[in-house]
């Protein structure tokens, strides 16, 4: 099922997770980037919930070409003037939480990878019709991961991501892989607001450390 003649594709596949997250204090975002990367992480998820988030993302940026084999990414992005501004400041690829068509076009007419939001099996046809090789199912925990074979027996070749509600431990990542999913996205649960505002960076890797591990150790037995 894996395209392995895309890059973008490929990328996801090798990474398995992708952070997301934001915070409005720049300083904590570069730590967070750090950590995540110190883990094992290779694609990152910046989300644009804040109105510092393209004041905060030329730093990551910087730094994310600093690390090699990094990939940065925005997300919650809605409109293709959202995206043009920060595919401009270096955004490697988009992902939103909705399935708006003209946000497909633009990404398609620019040449950069687009992961929709979808919730139905039409959203996901629409997608891939406009160029999406990788979909977010979202909210994860409501459509569940019984979700993934009800599109792949329609649409065997798209490949998908789940965000919203996936959890850091075992039980609940390994349903999403055994579904046939390409990767799984991770935001607060992942990086817990009170490990960041405490300081408690060593706990978040120590988190990324063990999905990271739980998620190569499937994919290998798969």
């Amino acid at each position: 099922m894996r395209n392995q003649e895309s890059e973008f594709i490929r990328k996801m596949d090798k990474a398995g997770v992708m952070p997301i997250f934001y915070h409005p204090d720049e300083s904590v975002c570069l730590k967070l980037l750090e950590t995540a990367y110190e883990g094992g992480i290779r694609v990152i998820e910046l989300v644009n919930r804040g109105d510092k988030a393209t004041h905060v993302f030329p730093a990551l940026k910087r730094l994310a070409e600093s690390l090699p084999g990094l990939s940065l990414g925005v997300g919650t992005i809605y409109h293709p003037w959202q995206a043009e501004e920060f595919i401009d400041m270096g955004a490697e690829f988009i992902v939103a939480p909705v399935m708006n068509a003209k946000l497909g076009d633009y990404c398609r007419k620019v040449d950069v990878p687009w992961v929709p939001g979808c919730g139905t099996v039409t959203e996901v046809f629409q997608a891939t019709e406009l160029g999406a090789e990788l979909v977010k199912i979202y909210p994860a925990n409501i459509l569940g991961p019984d979700f993934v074979p009800a599109i792949h027996a329609v649409l065997p070749k798209v490949e998908i991501i789940p965000t919203g509600g996936v959890e850091p431990n075992l039980g609940s990542i390994k349903p999403w892989f055994d579904a046939g999913v390409l990767c799984v996205g991770m935001g607060s649960q992942l990086m817990r607001k009170d490990w960041i505002a405490n300081g408690e960076f060593s706990k978040i890797s120590s988190s990324i450390s063990s999905v990271f591990n739980w998620i190569h150790d499937i994919k290998a037995n798969q």
